[in-house]
């Protein structure tokens, strides 16, 4: 990850790809042998690595990642659900389509796809909780730095069901 963080600081340089946060933002890949499991597909731990590979460079490609580190801001997951759909098989050659979706008082939420000539492989929902110097930075703030109107985050119904679904989850096992 390192590595990463050493390429991110180089690009972030550059001028912003898609300079709508709100836009896609699309990364390609291959499967290669160092990531398959005993099926012969991609390993579901290396799905994890791969998206969030995928995430640093939509900042960078929003061209948002220079002044998220000048501000000293970071996002981390708070929580991330996916839905593998097919799997990736050796050499096959896929994308990851990443974008903001839409935020709540609490959460930014970005939805990432994982795609292939055209067809959808798996689909990806991360939770995203602000961070500066260790405190909670809230969306409002996140939007601003990254020049997102707080006003347009609307309701998605799918996110607002897992968002009920994980209060439940902490009901229940603060019961047991």
């Amino acid at each position: 990850m390192i590595s990463q963080i050493i390429k991110s600081f180089i690009k972030a340089k550059k001028p912003a790809i898609q300079p709508d946060p709100m836009a896609w933002c699309k990364q390609t890949y291959r499967v290669w042998p160092h990531q398959i499991d005993y099926n012969l597909h991609l390993n579901n731990a290396k799905y994890l690595t791969l998206l969030e590979h995928a995430r640093w460079n939509h900042f960078i490609d929003i061209g948002k990642f220079k002044p998220m580190f000048d501000q000293r801001l970071n996002v981390v997951i708070a929580a991330l659900e996916i839905s593998f759909i097919r799997e990736l098989g050796l050499f096959t050659k896929f994308e990851i389509h990443s974008r903001f979706v839409t935020w709540d008082e609490k959460y930014m939420y970005i939805e990432q796809r994982l795609i292939v000539k055209g067809k959808l492989y798996g689909h990806v929902t991360v939770k995203l909780a602000g961070v500066r110097k260790g405190k909670r930075v809230m969306p409002e703030q996140i939007c601003e730095v990254l020049g997102i109107d707080y006003a347009l985050g609307t309701p998605v119904p799918y996110i607002e069901n897992w968002a009920e679904m994980s209060q439940a989850k902490r009901d229940y096992t603060s019961e047991s």
